[in-house]
C-alpha cells in the first residue's frame, strides 16, 4: 500500500514510465554477474581481507572486506534471486552465473583464488619477516609489541592459506 503522498505525486506526475526495451536483458545480466559474484566472489573477498588485515594498515578494510565475503556466502543468492522474483524475471541459475563470471572476468575463479594466495604467501612471508626483525629489536618496547602483532597475524593468515593449498588434493 502505497501512502497517501506518494499517489497525489504520482497524480501530478505528467508522464508515463516506460521503460526502454534493453530493460529486462540488462537487468537479467546484472543480476547474473551479481549471483555469479555471490557464489564465486566470496572466497576472494575473505582471502583480500585477511591479507589486508595481516599488514596492519587496514584493519577496518580488511574486516570489511571479511564481513562482506560472509555476507555474499550467507544472503548474496538469496537477494539476488529475490529481486529477480521482483523484476519478474526468470530466477539466476548455477550455469549462467559460470558463463556470467567466465565473460566478466575472463579467467576461471580457480585462477583467481590461486594468485590470490600466492599473493597472500609472499605478504605473509614478509609480514613474519619483519614482526620477527621487529620483535628481536629491543631498543624499544613499542617495537616488540607491534613485531608480536605482526607474527600473530602472519601466522594466522598461513593458517588459512594452507587450507587453500591442500584443498586440491583432498577434493
Amino acid at each position: 500500500m502505497l501512502p497517501e503522498s506518494v499517489s497525489l505525486l504520482m497524480a501530478q506526475f505528467p508522464f508515463q514510465f516506460q521503460p526502454p526495451d534493453f530493460w529486462l536483458p540488462t537487468l537479467e545480466t546484472i543480476l547474473t554477474v551479481l549471483y555469479a559474484v555471490a557464489i564465486r566472489g566470496y572466497l576472494i573477498f575473505l582471502l583480500i581481507g585477511f591479507v589486508i588485515y595481516t599488514t596492519t594498515y587496514g584493519d577496518g578494510f580488511g574486516k570489511f572486506f571479511v564481513g562482506a565475503g560472509f555476507f555474499l556466502y550467507f544472503a548474496g543468492p538469496l537477494l539476488v534471486n529475490l529481486f529477480a522474483q521482483l523484476a519478474t524475471i526468470e530466477l539466476v541459475s548455477f550455469e549462467t552465473a559460470t558463463l556470467a563470471w567466465t565473460n566478466l572476468v575472463g579467467m576461471p575463479d580457480a585462477d583467481i583464488i590461486y594468485t590470490i594466495v600466492w599473493i597472500g604467501d609472499l605478504v605473509g612471508a614478509i609480514c613474519l619477516l619483519t614482526g620477527a626483525i621487529l620483535y628481536f629489536t629491543k631498543a624499544a618496547g613499542d617495537l616488540e609489541s607491534k613485531g608480536k602483532s605482526l607474527i600473530i597475524r602472519s601466522l594466522i593468515l598461513f593458517a588459512i592459506l594452507s587450507y587453500f593449498h591442500f584443498a586440491p588434493f583432498v577434493i
